[in-house]
């Protein structure tokens, strides 16, 4: 919670402000920094590559961060204007979706790797 505060905080206060423009660049810049200091990590870890020794449940997270990524970029190209379901897109309940079933199976995998 607290390294995803600040981007929280910056994409509300933009979207008060009727800036999504800004809303959505600070996610997805923020992401992609995260994404970044992975490949600074694999040069500094020294028992070989990274993320050959972490446990197999950050694949379902990974896969799952990169579905709603892509997710998120369909919604930005095939813009509809009508809303689905409270007042909101195909996109945001893909998204939810998604995050619903990433929590489900990091559940059913803990304890496994």
């Amino acid at each position: 919670m607290a390294t995803t505060l600040p981007e929280l905080v910056v994409s509300v206060s933009a979207l008060k402000i009727g800036a999504a423009d800004m809303a959505i660049a600070n996610l997805f810049g923020s992401n992609m920094f995260n994404i970044f200091i992975l490949a600074i990590d694999d040069i500094f870890y020294v028992k070989g590559a990274l993320l050959s020794n972490v446990s197999t449940n950050h694949a379902v997270t990974g896969f799952m961060a990169v579905l709603m990524t892509g997710i998120a970029i369909a919604g930005l190209t095939y813009r509809l204007q009508r809303k689905a379901f409270l007042r909101l897109g195909w996109d945001a309940i893909a998204i939810l979706l998604a995050y619903t079933v990433n929590i489900y199976l990091l559940y059913s995998l803990r304890g496994q790797g």
